[in-house]
């Protein structure tokens, strides 16, 4: 099955409201998927959904190929992060990980690695109450990946978190999902930090999917500006050269590289002057790192 995750026209009613109305969206192997909306827009419901712990008033929910309230056997290849997770605050990071080890049928050794994996192997004599919250969430991580699971749901991991804490955290979730090979949903109403981490996005309001897809589709079909990273043995002239582009709208300078903000209407002429640059020996390589969230999700809020 090519779809990790998959809803279609599922509802939630609550007895006072309905959470989710028709939502329709997959969710494919091997991404790093956001799922965007305001605050009670449903995305903590699909979670719970897609987690088996709460059961859909209509429609079908699909996660590895089983529906995970009528086969609980497939939670086990599930890691989740809830939003405001409750740690035993005396309890020693080592013992807790221990715990959720054992419920998991992991080993310690296991335990040490996903510790190790999220930067808090030399904690693990801390009581939790002396961690702060970048490293609670550390640590939250850290549960969640044991047993290696398949499909990581975290549930707003940056919330209450100052900025540098929440760019630390995402790019960790990132290279995490790179090195385990793991698929990864993301619920968040804080668009610029995803910027850097997400390749798809499901994007929700008032409890309906809005779209989802690959961030570089969707960017193409909302008109979003696109970035593109350009490696290149000089920085700055490769910059001059393309800031005269009228499609480019910034150019920003790394050491060995630039990132280039394009209008997606201009991608396939862009893209051909980076070719006639490459033969040139100006630029080295390139890719598309995303399209620009909040640019996205604007359009397809406002249809």
């Amino acid at each position: 099955m090519h779809e990790v995750v998959y809803f279609e026209d599922v509802y939630k009613a609550y007895s006072d409201k309905m959470a989710l109305r028709g939502a329709s969206f997959k969710i494919p192997r091997g991404v790093i998927s956001g799922l965007l909306g305001p605050n009670g827009s449903g995305k903590t419901t699909s979670l719970k959904l897609a987690l088996g712990i709460l059961k859909p008033s209509r429609g079908a929910v699909l996660v590895l190929g089983d529906d995970p309230w009528r086969e609980p056997r497939v939670r086990a290849s599930m890691g989740y992060l809830p939003e405001s997770p409750i740690y035993p605050r005396d309890a020693r990071v080592r013992m807790l990980l221990k715990h959720i080890a054992r419920l998991k049928k992991a080993s310690m050794g296991e335990a040490e690695r996903a510790a190790k994996l999220v930067g808090i192997e030399k904690m693990l004599e801390h009581p939790i109450s002396a961690l702060s919250r970048g490293y609670l969430q550390r640590l939250g991580l850290a549960l969640a990946l044991l047993g290696d699971p398949e499909l990581l749901l975290l549930d707003e991991p940056t919330a209450n978190l100052d900025p540098r804490a929440r760019v630390e955290i995402l790019r960790l979730i990132r290279d995490v999902s790179r090195m385990l090979d793991a698929t990864v949903i993301i619920s968040s109403h804080i668009l610029p930090e995803l910027q850097e981490v997400v390749d798809y996005l499901v994007i929700i309001s008032q409890g309906e999917v809005l779209d989802h897809g690959p961030v570089e589709d969707l960017a193409r079909r909302y008109r979003a500006r696109m970035l593109y990273r350009v490696s290149t043995p000089n920085p700055r002239l490769l910059a001059r050269d393309l800031i005269v582009l009228h499609y480019v709208d910034g150019v920003m300078l790394g050491e060995d590289s630039i990132t280039v903000y394009v209008s997606s209407t201009h991608y396939r002429a862009f893209e051909a002057r980076l070719e006639e640059l490459a033969s040139e020996g100006l630029v080295e390589e390139y890719s598309i790192e995303t399209g620009l969230l909040g640019e996205i999700y604007e359009a397809a809020v406002s249809g």
